[in-house]
């Protein structure tokens, strides 16, 4: 079931590109906010408490290879993760492969974590912020590749093909041993892209270095409903 969420909840939400009368650009501020929160505070309280608790010294290290491995997908992507687009004007009509495969390797890295889940050393939390991340997220993709003035066809399948990767990247986490040190290896680099990804979208501010009202709302209700996990665990 939560391979299945993954893939149709990524796929139907990039696929409101195609409808034209919905007005979807406030939406994505409010979900990327609250789902940058959210994401981070179950990091904060959850994930990363456990994995220093199994994983060893060593994943301090691995946190620091993921964090700086989404800095380099970053440079690729153009930012699409956390809601930068940007259309090169001389590349229309032709597909962005850098840009696509920069954003479905993060798409398959960040799912890894969801292993916790299959093991039992976490909750549903994780789960959910994730597939909040995946609406703004597809939406953005769907968006930039309608930019492109490409045919629906190879957006449609581009969007099936991004919507594969994070039940991938959830199944090949699920094949690894969780005792193993290369799995918690793994999972620290999953993590460590995740915190990039939520400080990013937190720390994100106006030319003038305010931060929205519109913005600040959504970041304190995920930031509460992560800590609600915390107590009702």
């Amino acid at each position: 079931m939560m391979y299945i969420s993954l893939f149709l909840v990524s796929l139907l939400s990039g696929a409101l590109v195609f409808i034209k009368q919905l007005q979807l650009k406030e939406k994505i501020t409010f979900l990327l906010s609250f789902s940058g929160a959210y994401l981070l505070g179950i990091c904060l309280l959850h994930l990363i408490p456990e994995l220093f608790e199994s994983g060893g010294e060593s994943a301090g290290l691995y946190l620091l290879i993921g964090f700086f491995l989404q800095l380099v997908l970053d440079y690729f992507s153009g930012g699409i993760e956390h809601g930068h687009t940007h259309v090169n004007s001389k590349r229309i009509g032709r597909f962005p492969y850098l840009v696509f495969v920069s954003l479905a390797l993060h798409a398959f890295l960040e799912s890894f974590p969801l292993t916790e889940l299959n093991m039992g050393m976490g909750s549903s939390s994780y789960l959910w912020g994730l597939l909040l991340h995946k609406v703004p997220i597809a939406i953005i993709l769907g968006s930039l590749l309608l930019a492109y003035k490409l045919k629906k066809i190879k957006i449609i399948l581009a969007l099936v093909v991004f919507s594969l990767m994070a039940p991938l990247g959830a199944f090949i986490g699920s094949s690894y041993n969780a005792d193993t040190t290369i799995y918690h290896q793994f999972l620290a680099v999953s993590i460590g892209i995740i915190l990039h990804l939520s400080t990013t979208i937190l720390l994100e501010t106006n030319e003038e270095h305010h931060i929205s009202i519109k913005k600040l709302v959504p970041i304190l209700l995920g930031v509460a409903l992560a800590l609600l996990t915390l107590v009702t665990h």
